[in-house]
């Protein structure tokens, strides 16, 4: 498949060092929200469906509820509900505890990193304008990018040359599409596509077909972009019959994160109890 797109930006892309600059600023409003991020309670609700040949018919899935705050230096994701059953407090402390354990042992073997849309890398030199796009009420421009290196991990020192050839290989298969307000700098949606898996071993018995995954930013405050959703898509033919997963995420009920103070956030569609409800001072 070709680069969507890449011949028509040709005849429209503006200096490298223009596009350059404005990108620059654009990450650094994405520290910005990333900091801003962490002064907030919020809440999570994610759904993974499954299915199979037959369009509509669910072979296997979840829901689930999480509550999003800071606990001992950490963003911790407590889980609140699972398929509409509430998580009994004992369990939530543990797995609160397993939480905070998994990112001190990543702290310790490397430097804390950003993971996912807020992490991802940009390197100068690999954007191209795209025109502009209506968005939600939103006139936003369109910047595409093309990755040399967004998903390796330049700190594991362990990687093979087996490892490296296949970052690189799987690199050159993602074109990553921004909607940013140039006025704040702002992306607004960041999506991240593939235009095939060829290069994968084993595609006789099981084949990816396509992967999308786009993040969406709001204003649930003045001034303050967080989060809105995170949406996933993949398709996979197998011998068998082909599945289709679907991931979606919801990241709402922002709340600003005071010091000291007890946070009460009820299990919404559970029947609320004081264990449920309490939340860390």
């Amino acid at each position: 498949m070709i680069r969507i797109g890449l011949l028509a930006l040709l005849a429209t892309q503006a200096p490298t060092n223009d596009i350059d600059a404005f990108m620059k600023e654009v990450l650094e409003q994405r520290d910005i929200n990333w900091e801003q991020y962490h002064e907030y309670f919020c809440r999570e609700r994610a759904e993974l469906i499954i299915e199979g040949s037959l369009p509509g018919v669910p072979i296997q899935g979840f829901q689930k509820e999480f509550l999003w705050f800071v606990r001992d230096g950490y963003f911790v994701r407590s889980p609140v509900s699972v398929d509409g059953v509430a998580i009994s407090r004992e369990q939530r402390d543990r797995e609160e505890e397993k939480w905070i354990e998994r990112m001190k042992k990543r702290d310790r073997e490397r430097s804390p990193d950003r993971e996912g849309f807020m992490g991802f890398k940009f390197e100068p030199g690999n954007y191209f304008f795209a025109g502009r796009k209506q968005f939600e009420g939103r006139e936003l421009l369109a910047v595409e990018y093309f990755p040399e290196d967004g998903f390796s991990d330049d700190d594991d020192e362990e990687d093979d040359e087996e490892d490296d050839e296949f970052d690189a290989q799987f690199n050159k298969t993602l074109l990553v599409t921004m909607l940013i307000d140039p006025d704040e700098h702002q992306i607004v949606q960041m999506t991240i596509d593939n235009y095939g898996f060829d290069f994968l071993p084993g595609r006789w018995l099981v084949q990816l077909d396509t992967f999308e995954a786009s993040m969406v930013m709001h204003k649930p405050f003045e001034d303050v972009w967080l989060p809105r959703d995170i949406n996933g898509y993949g398709k996979i033919t197998t011998a068998a019959g082909g599945l289709s997963l679907r991931y979606t995420t919801a990241f709402y009920d922002y709340a600003k994160a005071e010091t000291g103070a007890t946070f009460r956030f009820p299990a919404r569609g559970l029947n609320e109890t004081k264990d449920e409800s309490e939340k860390p001072k």
